[in-house]
Order: C-alpha cells, then sequence, then structure tokens
C-alpha cells in the first residue's frame, strides 16, 4: 500500500510540474508573438539603393498597419471599405514588386564598403524584407474582414 501511494504522489508531482511547465512556455509564446509584430525602422545607411528599399518597405509596412487599426474598429469605416480594399490590393502588388528586388539590393547591399556599413546595410534590408512579408501576410486576413463587414 506505501508503495502505491509513493508512486501516486510522484505522478501526481510530475503531472504537477509539466502542467506548470506547459503554461509558462504559452505565456512566453503569446508574448514573443505580440513583442514580434511591431517592426521598427531601421536608421538610414547613407547607400541609396538600400535606404529607397528600406524607405518603401516601412512606408507599406506602416500603411498596413494603420489598415489593421482602422478594420478593428468596423463602425468608423463602413463608408470605407472599398477604398480600402481597393488599397489593400495596391498594396498587395507593391509588396510583392518590392521583394522581387529584394535580392538585388541585398546583393548591392553586401558589396558596399567599408564592412561595418555593408553589415548595417544588409541588416536594414532583412528588416525591410520582414515588413514586406509581415504585410503580405496581413492583407488576406483584412481583405476576409472587409469581406466580412461588408455582409453586415
Amino acid at each position: 500500500m506505501k508503495k502505491i501511494t509513493r508512486i501516486l504522489f510522484i505522478a501526481l508531482f510530475i503531472t504537477g510540474v509539466s502542467t506548470q511547465a506547459y503554461a509558462q512556455k504559452k505565456e512566453k509564446k503569446e508574448k514573443k508573438e505580440k513583442e514580434a509584430k511591431t517592426l521598427v525602422k531601421p536608421d538610414a545607411v547613407g547607400h541609396a539603393a538600400t535606404d529607397d528599399y528600406v524607405n518603401s518597405s516601412f512606408k507599406l509596412y506602416e500603411k498596413n498597419q494603420e489598415i489593421t487599426k482602422t478594420l478593428a474598429n468596423p463602425t468608423d469605416n463602413v463608408d470605407d471599405l472599398g477604398s480600402v480594399k481597393s488599397d489593400l490590393e495596391a498594396q498587395s502588388k507593391e509588396a510583392a514588386q518590392l521583394l522581387g528586388k529584394s535580392s538585388d539590393v541585398l546583393t548591392e547591399a553586401k558589396s558596399i564598403t567599408p564592412k561595418t556599413n555593408s553589415l548595417k546595410a544588409v541588416k536594414a534590408v532583412n528588416e525591410a524584407t520582414k515588413a514586406l512579408n509581415e504585410t503580405q501576410k496581413a492583407i488576406p486576413g483584412q481583405l476576409e474582414q472587409i469581406k466580412n463587414q461588408e455582409s453586415k
């Protein structure tokens, strides 16, 4: 009887510890997801092609973030849904064009001298590409929100 009690106690202890660890992992994951969504535009690197790419990418990203905020409050944007939808379609095309240029801009950024400026430029291009990817990921959901709001 003592053995069974001991085994049950150990099993309950292990279950409790693993449940607590799982809950902590889930909280950390949710926190990281919330923090990862906000991208910060890097400083200018002094290379025209890189700076243009970064500026265009983050301008598009910020414009898309504004649309997300607008769609979050459906009562304020009922009249603007058509223009928002056409804007999202234009953003999708622009994001695709900019992503098409990313490899060329990255290659140019890698060739900048001195090497410290090159590293800064590569990092800026990567951040801009990340912003474009986030924009592209957000657009289908935003279009779906518009579709749902129009049907109401």
